[in-house]
C-alpha cells in the first residue's frame, strides 16, 4: 500500500471496471502515483498491445504533468473491478475507494476513461466526490486494423454472436447428415424450421443465457473434491438416457417414427428422464450450499426443484392432448394441480428463507447500503430482535432492522 507524505485534495482517476490490469498484467488496484502508474500500464501494454485500459492510464499521467501546477495536491490513481461481473466489480470499486478515503481527503475527481463501460461507475464517484472534469480517451488506430477482417473477428469472439454464426448453421448440418444417414432427406426443412424456431424462442426468452450458465455450472460441479459429485454425474448420466430412449425408437424405424407419431410417445417417455436429472442437480446444489454454509440459496433451490416438476406435469399433460389419449379438461387438472404445488414451494422457500434473518453466518460479512456504499463488516447478530450491528472502524458502529444477505453481501436498507 502507497502513503503519501500530504494527501491531494483532487485525484486523476483511472477505472477498469471489468480488471483487465489483473487478469493480463497481474497489477491489483488500487494504482496511486504517478511511477506506479506507467509501470502498471507497460506491464498492460506488454501483455496485450491492443489493451485501450494502458492508453486510458498513460493518458490520465500526461494530463497529471500538464495541470500539477494548477493545483495545490494533486494525485494519479487507477482503481481496479472484478471482469464482466457489474455487482462484483462495483463491490470491488467501492472497497478501493474505501481505502483511498482512509488515506486521502480528496474533494475532486477528474475521471479519464475509455469508453461507455467504465461511465457506469459515475454513480459510485458521485456519491464519494464531485466529479469535477472528465475525459473520454479514444485509441486512433490503423486502417488494417480498423477493416473489415478485424471488426468480424472480433465481433465472432463474442459467444453471444458466435452461438447464432456457427452454433445454427452446425446444428442444421448435424440434422441434415442425420436425415442423409436414416434416408429421410424429406424431413430435412421441416427439421431446419424447428431448430431456427426452437433457438429464437430461447432467445427471446432468455432461455438460451440459462441453459449456458447451467452448464458451466454442471462443467464446474463435476470434480470428485465437490460434495454434489455423485448428483450432477447421475444427473448426466440420466439425462444421456433420456435422449437414448428417443435415438433408440428413432433408428429402429426412422419412417414410422416421424409419419405414424411415435416420436410423441418416445419424447413422452423421455420427460422422466430428464426430470430425475434436473431433480438431481437441485439436490446436488443443495449439498453444495449446506456444505460451503450457504444455508440462504436453499430457497431458490427449493423453489428450482418444484419448477422443475411443474414443467414436468405441464409437457406430459400437453403431449398426451396433442397425441389425442387425453382431453383438455385433463390439462386443465394438470395446471391446477401445478398451482397448488407451487403454492406449498413457496410456503416452504418462505420457511427456508433466511436472507431477512439476523443469522450467525452473517458475522464477517460485508454490510453495503442501497447505492453501493461500503458500511462495514457485520460484527454483531441478535436473532430474537432479527437487528444486525456492523461496524466501519472501532468507533464507529451501527445496527439495522432492515437488511438482506444477498450473495455474500448484507444489504442495509434506510429506516
Amino acid at each position: 500500500m502507497v502513503v503519501m507524505s500530504k494527501k491531494p485534495s483532487t485525484i486523476i482517476l483511472c477505472v477498469d471496471r471489468d480488471n483487465d490490469l489483473g487478469r493480463k498484467a497481474r497489477v491489483e488496484g488500487p494504482v496511486i502515483g504517478r511511477d506506479k502508474n506507467i509501470e502498471a500500464a507497460q506491464k498492460l501494454l506488454l501483455a496485450d498491445p491492443t489493451e485501450s485500459d494502458a492508453n486510458c492510464i498513460f493518458a490520465a499521467v500526461k494530463m497529471y504533468d500538464e495541470i500539477k501546477k494548477d493545483f495545490e495536491n494533486l494525485e494519479v490513481v487507477t482503481i481496479t473491478g472484478h471482469g464482466k461481473s457489474g455487482i462484483k466489480s462495483d463491490q470491488k470499486l467501492n472497497e478501493q475507494l474505501d481505502e483511498l478515503e482512509k488515506q486521502y481527503s480528496f474533494e475532486g475527481i477528474i475521471l479519464v476513461t475509455d469508453g461507455a463501460e467504465d461511465d457506469q461507475v459515475i454513480p459510485i464517484l458521485n456519491s464519494r466526490s464531485k466529479i469535477i472534469s472528465k475525459e473520454v480517451v479514444i485509441v486512433k488506430q490503423a486502417k488494417q486494423v480498423e477493416s473489415a477482417y478485424y471488426t468480424i473477428k472480433e465481433a465472432l469472439s463474442d459467444p453471444y454472436i458466435a452461438r447464432i454464426v456457427f452454433g445454427i448453421p452446425g446444428l442444421i448440418f448435424l440434422f441434415y447428415a442425420i436425415t442423409l444417414a436414416l434416408e429421410i432427406e424429406g424431413l430435412f426443412i421441416r427439421g431446419v424450421f424447428f431448430i431456427v424456431g426452437i433457438y429464437l424462442v430461447m432467445k427471446g426468452l432468455g432461455i438460451e443465457v440459462k441453459i449456458a450458465k447451467w452448464n458451466r455450472e454442471l462443467i464446474r460441479s463435476l470434480s470428485p473434491q465437490r460434495t454434489s459429485f455423485l448428483f450432477y454425474l447421475g444427473s448426466l448420466v440420466i439425462a444421456i438416457l433420456g435422449i437414448y430412449t428417443i435415438a433408440q425408437a428413432a433408428i429402429s424405424d426412422p419412417i414410422a417414427f416421424f409419419d405414424s407419431g411415435k416420436y410423441l410417445k418416445a419424447v413422452q417417455g423421455s420427460y422422466l428422464f430428464f426430470a430425475i436429472a434436473a431433480i438431481c442437480v437441485g439436490l446436488g446444489r443443495i449439498a453444495d450450499h449446506l456444505h460451503l454454509k450457504k444455508a440462504y440459496m436453499l430457497r431458490m433451490d427449493t423453489l428450482y426443484i418444484a419448477s422443475v416438476l411443474v414443467v414436468w406435469i405441464i409437457a406430459d399433460a400437453a403431449t398426451l392432448v396433442i397425441a389425442g389419449n387425453e382431453d383438455l379438461n385433463f390439462m386443465l387438472l394438470s395446471i391446477m394441480a401445478c398451482f397448488v404445488l407451487l403454492l406449498i414451494a413457496f410456503k416452504l422457500a418462505d420457511v427456508l428463507d433466511i436472507t431477512r434473518k439476523a443469522t450467525k453466518i452473517m458475522i464477517g460479512l460485508p454490510a453495503y447500503d442501497t447505492s453501493g456504499k461500503w458500511l462495514g463488516k457485520i460484527v454483531e447478530v441478535d436473532p430474537k430482535r432479527n437487528t444486525i450491528k456492523f461496524e466501519k472502524n472501532e468507533n464507529e458502529k451501527k445496527s439495522s432492522e432492515k437488511f438482506k444477505l444477498s450473495r455474500g453481501k448484507v444489504l442495509v436498507f434506510s429506516s
